[in-house]
């Protein structure tokens, strides 16, 4: 059985297939949510690093 991809690519792969993917980040401050969003975005090419 393999393991499961979780790559940078392989969740835009999934975005791009089905058009929208909405998931959520739980937390406390300082836990790295949005520095866990924008490199999602960044890794997918979504953000550009002239937005950053």
């Amino acid at each position: 059985m393999n393991a499961p991809d979780f790559s940078a690519r392989s969740l835009a792969d999934a975005v791009s297939r089905k058009g929208l993917l909405r998931f959520i980040t739980c937390g406390s401050v300082d836990d790295g949510k949005s520095t866990l969003i924008g490199r999602l975005l960044y890794d997918t090419r979504l953000i550009f690093d002239d937005q950053l």
